[in-house]
């Protein structure tokens, strides 16, 4: 499995689309390894990761983020799924170590560490350098999400449960809105939400909205659109694009960080 993974990656066209490919190449093992050991009847995929794994996001993504299902009544403990995954990735011949698990405020994390990848598909990453993939589960997430599980086919077929894409948006408004600083991927995808006319889960954005910011946030689509509005008016776009043109599969894409093409894009949000 190694093998075939590294040569794989060793075809594509330079070192940082290599860091992406393999990166991903992992995101599919671990989640394939979640399911196999039943994290999904319990936690749900979701962030830009699952947006391009799930629904073909054109863009490269890093971490693995989960909430709690709303379903699921029972505690959650990372420890021994983190250990059980890593363990099964190490058997496939993909050496892995679990780091320290971390919990700040509900957000149960620890990173998934891989030796021995990074130099193999490219000399010009040094030995011995580690690719770290990090992994987050919201204990408590809002409420008003919509679930769904959906199977994922690639070296291997597995599912994942997973929120919706409208859920999935008002995660990304909310990041948007509310986020201290800008994330250039953060815009990326709400471009490519508002290209595929994804409404919005009004309902579990306000419930965000009142969870970290502690005020009533009207989510209407006149509101939001106001909100949306002043907010791109604020960005620094340039900067942005540095955040974001290490993930894009087309570097064209960069031109589409243009402060007018956002505010024009906010129209007709529902």
């Amino acid at each position: 499995m190694k093998m075939e993974m590294l040569k794989k990656v060793s075809r594509s066209r330079n070192s940082q689309e290599r860091l992406n490919l393999l990166r991903e190449e992992l995101h599919h093992l671990i989640l394939q390894e979640v399911d196999r050991k039943g994290g999904f009847r319990s936690i749900c995929f979701l962030g830009g990761t699952a947006l391009r794994i799930i629904y073909g996001l054109d863009r490269f993504s890093e971490d693995l983020d989960f909430s709690i299902s709303l379903k699921e009544k029972k505690p959650f403990h990372l420890e021994p799924l983190a250990k059980n995954i890593s363990q099964s990735l190490t058997a496939f011949g993909v050496d892995c170590e679990v780091g320290k698990l971390r919990v700040i405020q509900a957000v149960h994390s620890c990173f998934f560490k891989f030796s021995n990848l990074l130099n193999a598909v490219d000399s010009s990453f040094r030995k011995g350098q580690k690719l770290v993939v990090k992994f987050d589960v919201d204990t408590n997430p809002p409420k008003g999400a919509h679930e769904s599980v959906t199977p994922i086919s690639g070296e291997h077929l597995y599912k994942v449960r997973h929120y919706d894409l409208p859920s999935l948006f008002a995660g990304k408004l909310h990041a948007i809105l509310f986020r201290p600083f800008t994330k250039g991927r953060d815009l990326y995808d709400f471009l490519w939400y508002r290209g595929k006319k994804v409404e919005v889960n009004r309902t579990l954005l306000e419930y965000a909205a009142a969870q970290t910011q502690k005020v009533k946030f009207d989510a209407t689509p006149e509101a939001l659109q106001s909100a949306l509005k002043e907010r791109f008016e604020k960005i620094d776009f340039k900067k942005a694009k540095q955040d974001v043109e290490r993930f894009l599969t087309d570097p064209h894409a960069l031109s589409l960080f243009d402060k007018e093409l956002f505010l024009t894009s906010v129209e007709g949000l529902r």
